[in-house]
């Protein structure tokens, strides 16, 4: 019952708020303007009063009319791309000199969504390889040895040719252990990249051959599988 009786209350302070103080009317307090209307008449007070509410009302539509259109601008409708992504192949610069790399050194990078890692072998020659292993994602950047032209997983000591990703050994160490995990993934080979010296007789930086559309078209596949488990087809999502 409280609450009812509050209700109009503060409706007629917000309104108070609103009016020309000329037209406020106070306990026992008469303004120039009010007595002036009341001299004229209570006709002529009754339309000043109406053409004050009226004004009043007008500036709360507007007020209203703004609130509600800074929240339709702060909102974005999400949607996003199921298409398919087709390959946009670039040779991307990776800002090291292959000057810069010691034999068996390896640098991590992402380059256009890609990540790459680029090294020498234990001959000097210069490749680029995925950096996560394709075993369960472990960055081989995180300690990866290099024997030859052989790069060896840190976590569970897979091993792939830097020349060709193929598969040499899939997840022997620790022992037990290191083939039990390899059981539940298949078996893949290492991704690898082409990587060349640009400049003038290839004296520049270590340039590297990447999919720009890499990441779209994985972003894109994976709301397609999102999207298709609840029956959409446009993009959106409930």
């Amino acid at each position: 019952m409280a609450s009812r009786c509050l209700l109009p209350a503060a409706g007629a302070l917000m309104l108070m708020c609103f009016l020309p103080a000329a037209f406020v009317v106070l306990p026992g307090v008469q303004t120039p303007a009010l007595r002036g209307a009341k001299a004229q008449g209570g006709a002529s007070f009754a339309n000043l009063s109406m053409a004050s509410i009226a004004t009043t009302t007008a500036a709360f539509g507007v007020a209203a009319a703004v609130v509600r259109s800074r929240s339709r601008e702060g909102k974005t409708a999400a949607k996003y791309t199921t298409q398919t992504i087709l390959p946009s192949l670039a040779w991307i610069k990776t800002g090291v000199r292959a000057s810069e790399l010691q034999p068996t050194e390896l640098k991590a990078l992402t380059l256009a969504g890609n990540d790459v890692l680029i090294g020498k072998t234990e001959a000097g020659a210069l490749f680029c390889v995925g950096n996560l292993c394709p075993h369960i994602g472990t960055p081989m950047s995180e300690g990866a040895d290099v024997i030859g032209d052989v790069i060896v997983c840190p976590l569970h000591g897979s091993s792939f040719k830097v020349t060709t990703g193929e598969l040499i050994d899939w997840c022997v160490s620790p022992p037990i252990i290191g083939p039990l995990t390899g059981l539940i993934v298949d078996k893949k080979n290492l991704l690898i990249f082409e990587c060349r010296q640009g400049g003038f007789l290839g004296s520049g930086e270590v340039e590297v051959l990447v999919d720009t559309n890499a990441k779209k078209a994985y972003e894109a596949n994976y709301w397609k599988g999102l999207l298709d488990a609840q029956g959409k087809d446009d993009g959106t999502y409930y």
